[in-house]
């Protein structure tokens, strides 16, 4: 089969270029792995209940915003079905170390208001956080759906989060404070870059919602579009090479036997596997090789999903952050001891106004905890089940970490109904993940170079998308989808596009 582009993996880096790139009249199709699409939009189900994989809140939906104007341009917005977290509290912020709790406001003036509020002496501090979070935001065109230039960016990009916050002189609890929810980067305390923390966390503060019914909808919704606009998914299709002819890539060769010739080809899956499905390795120089396969990966999770019994579980309309000790220290402590953090989110039941139908409790866990297993595969591409030492594993891991939240939340566990556990085996089978890591590869402020990718790569037909360009998360997946429908249009085509009224 021959399209002008093939986009290999369906996550929302590949579907939202496929939808861009189709709308400009590309002949593009999709090759998926898997039966469902959306990588770590994926929502399941059990006892009846919705459940999303990864993606539990998403910012900047507000009217006007960055990733609203990007949805709407690609004509999913207006069949979203969200709810805005409070506008008081979209992240509860919980410091084990001295037991307090902070609540973290959306807008930024509010956000501002309510943290001088905990800390009426350090309102100098804050003013001056606030200013450099903005300050730094400007500084990257595609947040802001303008054109510019790297330089932009290379005037904030080596500033670390951890040296940042110390020179605003914010004491270590205002620290805690404003790097509670550090899960949402995997935040740490000598390689995170004040832009990766500044980035996330305004387009939450800007504005957090809920997909209610699954994130997953997003998903779908790009999959209409590209059928609107003549494009096509191919599920059940595993590529297992990229066959390289006179320095290009000619076709991709899945498991099925099944062959995809295409003009250009876009990765949405790891740069790692990417290079590993070239069928001539030296097309690429040994150096860029050595350097993807070594990148570092960002640390894992562990999810306990929870279907509760009705009317007993209050519904929170925000999240819950839990940190033991320095949220930007808790990766280094889990080689001691486990579990270091967790979030709670909540879903409402949309039967019982007020009340939680589910809950869903994530955790930091090393990669390698699960490497006893890392040969074996459980998806709907290869369906089996792993022996009972893994589960007895899972179940212990996921009985500790519930001994540490019922501390607090007691009425979690008295009213479950039933639970499912996910380990990093479980997104790796189903995201595509190299290991199960939460971002993908991890980045590092103090060699940026070796831990950022461009779209374009030295092959001239093969581009990358996804998490491990540029930013991960919704916002920052969406951003890198923008780059890679630009290398075909030109970015400041597809802006005026976009920014359209």
């Amino acid at each position: 089969m021959k399209h002008q582009v093939v986009i290999i993996g369906s996550g929302l880096g590949g579907l939202l270029t496929a939808v861009l790139l189709a709308k400009e009249g590309f002949d593009v199709a999709v090759l998926e792995q898997n039966k469902q699409i959306g990588g770590c939009l994926q929502s399941f189900s059990f006892d009846k209940k919705i459940f999303d994989s990864a993606v539990h809140y998403i910012g900047s939906l507000n009217e006007g915003e960055v990733l609203h104007r990007i949805f709407n341009y690609a004509g999913i917005q207006q069949h979203l079905q969200l709810q805005r977290l409070d506008m008081d509290c979209f992240d509860q912020i919980i410091s084990g170390a001295d037991d307090k709790s902070y609540a973290l406001a959306q807008n930024l003036d509010h956000f501002t208001e309510q943290l001088n509020s905990y800390f009426p002496k350090e309102q100098a501090a804050i003013k001056e956080y606030a200013r450099l979070l903005q300050y730094t935001c400007d500084h990257f065109p595609l947040y802001n759906l303008r054109m510019g230039d790297a330089s932009e960016k290379h005037k904030v990009s080596d500033w670390k989060l951890s040296s940042v916050l110390q020179e605003t002189k914010a004491s270590p609890a205002l620290q805690q404070a404003l790097t509670g929810n550090a899960i949402l980067y995997a935040g740490r305390q000598d390689k995170t870059p004040f832009y990766q923390h500044a980035l996330v966390s305004q387009s939450y503060i800007d504005s957090s919602w809920r997909c209610t019914g699954g994130s997953g909808q997003i998903s779908k919704q790009l999959w209409k579009q590209l059928m609107a606009y003549g494009g096509t998914i191919y599920r059940h299709e595993q590529v297992k090479e990229l066959t390289v002819q006179n320095g290009k890539i000619e076709k991709a060769v899945c498991t099925s036997g099944a062959e995809y010739q295409a003009d250009h080809f876009i990765s949405n899956i790891a740069p790692q596997q990417t290079i590993a499905l070239l069928s001539d390795q030296s097309i690429l120089k040994p150096v860029f090789r050595n350097r993807i396969q070594q990148a570092p990966l960002t640390v894992g999770s562990i999810m306990v999903n929870m279907v509760l019994q009705p009317q007993q579980v209050p519904y929170k309309n925000y999240n819950i952050n839990w940190n033991k000790t320095n949220s930007l220290e808790a990766i280094d402590l889990l080689s001691k001891e486990f579990p270091v953090n967790y979030s709670i989110y909540y879903t409402e039941d949309r039967q019982h106004p007020g009340y939680a139908e589910s809950v869903s409790i994530l955790s930091y866990i090393n990669t390698d905890t699960f490497e006893a297993w890392q040969d074996t595969y459980n998806n709907t591409l290869a369906p089996s089940g792993r022996d009972d030492a893994y589960q007895e594993f899972k179940a212990s891991l996921a009985d500790t970490l519930m001994n540490v939240v019922a501390q607090r939340y007691p009425e979690l566990r008295q009213h479950a109904k039933s639970s499912k556990v996910a380990t990093p085996l479980s997104y790796r089978d189903y995201q595509g993940s190299m290991k199960g890591e939460l971002y993908g590869i991890e980045k590092d402020v103090n060699m940026l170079n070796q831990s950022s990718l461009t779209t374009k790569t030295r092959i001239p037909n093969l581009y990358l998308t996804g998490q491990n360009v540029n930013l991960h998360g919704v916002l920052g997946v969406s951003m890198t989808a923008i780059s890679s429908t630009a290398d075909f249009v030109g970015m400041e085509y597809l802006l005026d596009k976009i920014n359209k009224p």
